[in-house]
Order: C-alpha cells, then structure tokens, then sequence
C-alpha cells in the first residue's frame, strides 16, 4: 500500500475492441441428500469458434442448469469507463463492508495525482493498461496499473473466479516499469487463500511484507490533536497560485519529488475532491509546513487520509496530528463511520498513526511475476 505522493516530475508513464475470449458462468443447481438445493458454479472458457457452453456444462455435471451470465473482457473506453470503474470500487465496498479493492479515492488520485501531468497533456497512456469484465454490461473485474510496472485486480466477490484469466491478461499486457531491471509486482491482502492460490499457480513469488491499511472507528473518541504555536490548521483551494505553489514545496520536502504548483492544480478536478477536506497547517511566514487530503465515500460512510506529508524543516511538533485531527472533525461532522490511512511496513508514520486510534491493521503483501 503506498502512502506517499509519486517522486517523479513527470508521470508515471513517461509517454505522456472486445476480445475474441470469453469466461461463462454456469450455476447448477443439484439436490443433496438431505433435500436442500445447493448451486455449484462450473467455468469455462470459450472463443469464436467454440460450441455452446451449455454444452460444456452439461458434460460436467448432469444437474439442472438454472442461470447462466457470460463475461467477456473489453478494452478500457475514455471517461464513462472512468466513473464507471469508480463507481464499481464503491459498489464493491458495500457488497464487502471492508476495503478489499481500491477505494474510489485510490483510483482518482493515481489518474490526477500520479498522472497529472498527463491530464495537462490531454493524454493518457495508462489507459492502454486497463482491462474490464462484464456480465450483462456490468463491470465485475478490472485489472490495471498504479505506477507502471505494476498490477492491480479489482473483482466483484462472485466473480473471483476470474482471477486467473485477469492475471493471465495481465502478465501478456504489462505496463512499463520506471527502470527496466523492476520486477512487474502485485499487492495483495496477506491471507487471501484465493488469490494465493492463482499466483502461486501461475508461478508468481512471494516477496513479504510491504504496506498496511489501517482503520478506526469514528465511534472510538477523537484525539485532541493540539495545534503547535505559531501554526494555523485551514482548508485549502488548489485553485489558487497561493495554495497550490505552498503544498507543491510542502511535497516536494516531505517526500523528495519535483511537484509543481501547475501539477497540484490537476488533483482539484477529481471527483472526489473536496477543498473542504484538503488540509494543511501554515506557519506565520505563510510556509505550508504540514498537510493531508481526506477523501469522503458518501455512500459507504468512511473518509481515508491520502496523504500525509509533513515539511521537513517543521517536523516533531504534532503537525501532522494537528491536520488528522482537523480531518476526522469534519469527517464525523458528515457523518463518517470509519476512518482509514495507509503506511508502508517500518514506516515511522505507523507510530503517529496507532497514536490516533488507527489501531485496526490490514498488511499488504506484494508478490512478483515470472520473467516474461
């Protein structure tokens, strides 16, 4: 799980029809020998050429056929696939009641963030590097990049059956690594017996232990999060030369990048962006000293804080605190539930974040791919 801003001044890819395939899900359902109905769900893959699937289907299993879906794969389409793929995230949350796929706000952020350049540009080749699945014209899997050289698999919980072929698309489609000696990897929740399993048949190794997710309930108190003398906690409008030169020199110091004022303007047409939640401690001499963007999910009650940078003249003085703080006010002034941030594995952050009651932790485990 990354929990920092990209360190590059320019995009992550530096260059700023359907398939012939498809999955089909067959659900038989077959009597017990108690009596009760049990469904069983047999997969196929078949091309152009291929017979029917019920025909496949039918050879597996002599019970009763009760419903089918096809699922074929696409290539990714412009904006209506954008909000489309959005908008999945947050369906995907709700059918889970946890984080197992990106939030909506993870997806916006590496387009307006870690692409932004990009979206200056007009162009967009990561787009390239996104794949869909539907049934019946509903997204049920995505599988896309983050920074280049990586891999990331977004799956409705019935169709996980899909993974493998997700993968297999994947590995034939891998989007370029910054250095060309960077294995191509994927991250995944430590424990998911499932795809595990898919990696490991597929040859994949695991690495270890890389990030986490942490969680607090907006039920537990706040913390009180005093601001430091000489420091004020206020919103933001990246709109503005101003706010958007002070948070570009903010993140270039706390994370080593090359962000520009022009660049941070580009996260203000996210759609999940809020000014309200865009929050940054100033000191006197107008410096943007600490800083943290909360994205809210209206629908599933949570807000989670990315990022969180400090300046690094202005560390050690609860800076950063002060802004969270300031953050889970408002979230729970909306109505927030849960409350979430990411940190990598050793981060010193981890330490700030356990002392807010992100006490709640998920690991993420990253894996590499076999050599192409």
């Amino acid at each position: 799980m990354r929990a920092t801003e990209p360190a590059g001044s320019s995009d992550i890819y530096a260059g700023c029809g359907r398939s012939s395939r498809r999955s089909v899900r067959v659900i038989i359902t077959k009597a017990r020998d108690d009596g009760r109905a049990i469904d069983d769900v047999v997969t196929a893959e078949i091309d152009k050429a291929s017979n029917d699937p019920l025909d496949f289907a039918r050879r597996k299993d002599a019970g009763r056929l009760v419903s089918m879906s096809s699922v074929v794969d696409r290539a990714y389409s412009g904006e209506a696939d954008f909000m489309a793929i959005r908008q999945f995230l947050i369906e995907t949350f709700a059918a889970l009641g946890e984080m197992f796929n990106w939030g909506h706000e993870r997806w916006e952020i590496v387009r307006f963030s870690g692409n932004a350049a990009c979206e200056l540009a007009d162009d967009r080749p990561w787009e390239r590097f996104v794949r869909i699945w539907e049934s019946d014209g509903r997204i049920v899997g995505v599988a896309h990049p983050e920074s280049g050289g990586d891999l990331f698999v977004e799956i409705h919980p019935d169709y996980r059956y899909l993974e493998d072929e997700m993968f297999a698309w994947a590995e034939q489609n891998r989007s370029p690594a910054r250095r060309p000696d960077t294995p191509f990897s994927t991250w995944i929740t430590d424990g998911d017996s499932v795809r595990e399993s898919v990696l490991k048949e597929r040859g994949w190794t695991r690495i270890g232990l890389e990030g986490h997710m942490r969680r607090r309930s907006m039920r537990d108190p706040l913390p009180n999060g005093p601001v430091a003398d000489g420091y004020i906690v206020r919103s933001l409008d990246l709109t503005t030369e101003e706010d958007s030169e002070g948070r570009a020199a903010a993140s270039r110091s706390a994370f080593g990048n090359k962000r520009t004022g022009e660049l941070m303007k580009v996260l203000a047409r996210a759609p999940g962006y809020r000014p309200d939640l865009d929050l940054a401690a100033v000191a006197a001499d107008g410096t943007f000293a600490a800083y943290t963007t909360a994205w809210w999910d209206e629908v599933n009650r949570y807000v989670i804080f990315e990022p969180v940078g400090t300046h690094e003249e202005h560390r050690r003085r609860g800076l950063a605190s002060a802004v969270i703080t300031e953050g889970l006010r408002r979230a729970l002034a909306l109505g927030a539930e849960t409350a979430y941030v990411g940190s990598g594995a050793g981060s010193p952050a981890n330490h700030l974040y356990e002392s807010l009651g992100f006490t709640e932790v998920v690991d993420d485990v990253r894996w590499d791919a076999p050599a192409p």
